[in-house]
C-alpha cells in the first residue's frame, strides 16, 4: 500500500472501530465493544504506517535531490579545475597548477558522494 492509502485505511478503520464501540456499549456488547477497540487500534497502526512510508519517501526524495546536486558541483569543480591546471601549467605557475588539481580531486570527490547518495535513494 501506499502512504496515502494507509492513511486512508487508518482513518476508516478508526472511524468503524469507534463506531462499533460505541454500539457496543449502547446495546452492551462487550464483545462489540472489544472488537471496535482492536480494529480502531489496527486502524492507528495503519495510519501510523502511512506517516512512516511518506517520511521515508520524503528522506529518499530529498537524497537524490542532493546526490544530483553534488554530482553537478563535482562536474564544474573537475572542469573548472583542468583549466586552472592547463592555465597554471602555460603560464609557467606551479601554484595555479597545484590549485587546478586540488579542485579536480575535490570535483572528483563530489561526483562520487552524489552518486552514492542517488544510489542509496534509488
Amino acid at each position: 500500500m501506499s502512504a496515502t492509502s494507509d492513511k486512508l485505511a487508518g482513518k476508516a478503520n478508526q472511524a468503524m472501530g469507534n463506531v462499533k464501540q460505541g454500539i457496543g456499549k449502547a446495546i452492551g456488547s462487550t464483545e462489540l465493544e472489544a472488537k471496535g477497540k482492536a480494529q480502531e487500534l489496527k486502524g492507528e497502526a495503519q495510519e501510523t504506517m502511512g506517516e512512516v512510508k511518506e517520511a521515508a519517501n520524503d528522506a529518499i526524495d530529498s537524497a537524490k535531490s542532493s546526490g544530483l546536486a553534488d554530482s553537478v558541483r563535482g562536474h564544474a569543480n573537475t572542469a573548472a579545475g583542468k583549466v586552472k591546471e592547463a592555465v597554471g601549467r602555460a603560464a609557467g605557475s606551479p601554484d595555479l597548477e597545484a590549485e587546478g588539481i586540488v579542485q579536480q580531486t575535490k570535483g572528483a570527490a563530489q561526483k562520487v558522494a552524489g552518486d552514492v547518495k542517488r544510489k542509496a535513494g534509488a
